[in-house]
């Protein structure tokens, strides 16, 4: 397929004819969840060999970037631990920004911000011979359009699930989103599956691919919450419409818990 008739068909996807019955249904459901303008969201995943450097990484994102972050009105900003892993002690953390223009400019804003470099010293002084990292990896997208902001989970819910959804070509990973956003989302809100963010990858790893958290109590509630999406009959249609076969190649999921100062 050509650029041309590629985009011709993406364009096309979100107006094709052949959609569900109870597409309508659904996003009447979602109008007032999916009003307002999407943010672009930022997930940093810092590798991290042990406990003591997550500890030094840990002070430099309570102490020095949330309050910076939150002075620029960039909030609830989420750091999550990953579930441990021998010799792998991964923090997550997730900002939401309101326009591409703020993404793009808060590193040179904090370089240049006397309270954050104070704050963050320590950090930020580290010799090369002992970083407090391996790596830092970093995910930008987009919030669907039917889940267009950050949401802080509900009350007593402190285990997170990050799943990543990737898809073998572009235009299965469009439909993928749509497939969301026209009904998927819904369904979700009627098992009780809670979501964090919703975001359509626009850079980073294993593209094309969507990534989304949700938040439970504990696992057993994790558990009955999928248990009651596979066997909703809602899903149990979306998933026989032909237009959104085979739109998931690979699907990854990360547990996570939230740490102490996260403000998710």
């Amino acid at each position: 397929m050509n650029r041309r008739s590629f985009l011709k068909t993406s364009a096309g996807i979100t107006c094709a004819t052949g959609t569900i019955p109870f597409v309508n249904q659904v996003s009447a459901q979602h109008s007032e969840t999916g009003s307002g303008k999407q943010q672009f969201l930022e997930l940093r995943h810092f590798s991290i060999l042990s406990e003591d450097k997550k500890k030094q990484v840990d002070g430099f994102l309570k102490q020095a970037v949330i309050p910076a972050l939150n002075r620029r009105g960039i909030q609830p900003v989420g750091v999550f631990h990953q579930m441990p892993e021998k010799d792998d002690h991964s923090i997550y953390m997730l900002v939401p920004y309101q326009t591409l223009d703020q993404f793009s400019s808060i590193t040179s804003d904090l370089a240049a911000d006397e309270t954050f470099l104070e704050a963050g010293s320590d950090y930020l002084n580290s010799e090369k011979k002992d970083p407090p990292y391996t790596r830092v990896n970093t995910t930008l997208m987009k919030a669907f359009t039917g889940y267009p902001k950050v949401k802080t989970p509900r009350k007593g819910e402190r285990f997170f699930e990050l799943r990543t959804y990737e898809s073998h070509n572009e235009k299965k990973a469009i439909l993928k989103v749509e497939m969301f956003n026209t009904a998927e989302l819904a369904i979700f809100e009627a098992v009780g599956l809670d979501g964090v963010f919703y975001g359509e990858t626009l850079a980073g790893p294993d593209m094309p691919n969507l990534n989304y958290m949700l938040a439970y109590k504990n696992k057993d509630e994790r558990k009955k919450s999928w248990q009651a999406f596979s066997k909703n009959p809602d899903w149990q249609t979306l998933k026989k419409d032909s237009r959104f076969k085979d739109t998931v190649s690979n699907i990854r999921a990360v547990f996570l818990q939230p740490a102490p100062y996260s403000q998710i």
